[in-house]
């Protein structure tokens, strides 16, 4: 029979874990990192004049070919911004007479990722600048898992609110991973990673989940001992004995039908008689078999 533990949370021996980066990029100047469904302000400034006149200034944010953002005579326009923009931004209008063409994107999605160019023109020239934008949140802490059987050992590290999808990389021992994600309703990943193998002295196991776009890492160590005195069932010899009691089954129900077919199967001492010798040789059968 096999033996079963159910999943438990470890509090594993010699827990190693590398230290875990800030979400914000240090110190790449023109970089914004936010989470999918957040909001990114874009910087850019340029030079203002206290004569400044909003009918003569031109603010344009593109992304690639795409147009995000377009702002002249004096007013938003936007007939010509991509779709995946309408309804998202907006400039920050009692900043632009200062100077500041800052631009912020809601509901930010992956689509989103990339680099972006804002385009100023006024009375004292034109001023470019670019910012990248990066779609990416920190996963949380992972968590290890083991389930037991006689047969082999599962190890499950898991985790999620991260974006976009880690890399996991079990160092040791070998054996067959299998590694999920899948997104939930408000667009952060969980991750679950299965290692299954086979062992008979102690193993200390090893993985690695990494999201490189944000250099945050870890590494979970744990160490698993052999059940003792568990008993490993051989699928081939319980076949065999699954195929002997259906045969001494048939060979009853045959029995049977040949006692009533036969006008045998009566109350008397002796039909009495021949059905207990009858009982006794099946019981010998059953006791043989198993």
């Amino acid at each position: 029979m096999l033996l079963h533990i159910s999943w438990i949370i470890l509090t594993v021996f010699g827990i190693l874990m590398l230290p875990v980066y800030p979400l914000q990029i240090p110190p790449e100047e023109g970089t914004v990192v936010v989470p999918p469904g957040g909001s990114a302000i874009f910087s850019c400034s340029f030079t203002a004049t206290n004569s400044l006149n909003l009918t003569n200034l031109i603010i344009n944010w593109q992304h690639g070919d795409t147009v995000v953002h377009s702002f002249y005579l004096g007013r938003d326009q936007l007939e010509r911004q991509g779709q995946i923009y309408k309804g998202r931004t907006r400039l920050l209008m009692d900043q632009v007479l200062k100077g500041n063409a800052s631009l912020s994107l809601n509901n930010v999605q992956q689509h989103h990722h990339g680099e972006y160019t804002c385009d100023v023109n006024n009375e004292t020239g034109e001023t470019k600048k670019r910012v990248r934008l990066i779609v990416a949140a920190p996963y949380e802490d992972p968590q290890m898992a083991v389930h037991y059987t006689c047969n082999d050992v599962v190890v499950t590290l898991s985790s999620s609110q991260g974006f976009p999808e880690p890399t996991v990389s079990w160092k040791h021992p070998v054996g067959r991973n299998v590694t999920t994600t899948e997104l939930d309703t408000k667009g952060f990943y969980r991750v679950q990673s299965n290692l299954t193998f086979s062992f008979n002295t102690t193993q200390t196991v090893i993985v690695e989940m990494s999201l490189d776009i944000l250099s945050q890492r870890f590494i979970r160590e744990i160490t698993l001992h052999p059940l003792q005195g568990c008993h490993v069932s051989h699928p081939v010899h319980i076949r065999s004995k699954v195929l002997l009691i259906l045969t001494l089954l048939v060979y009853i129900l045959v029995l049977l039908l040949l006692l009533i077919t036969t006008g045998r199967v009566s109350t008397s001492e002796k039909d009495s008689s021949s059905a207990s010798s009858s009982s006794s040789v099946l019981k010998l059968i059953v006791e043989k078999t198993l």
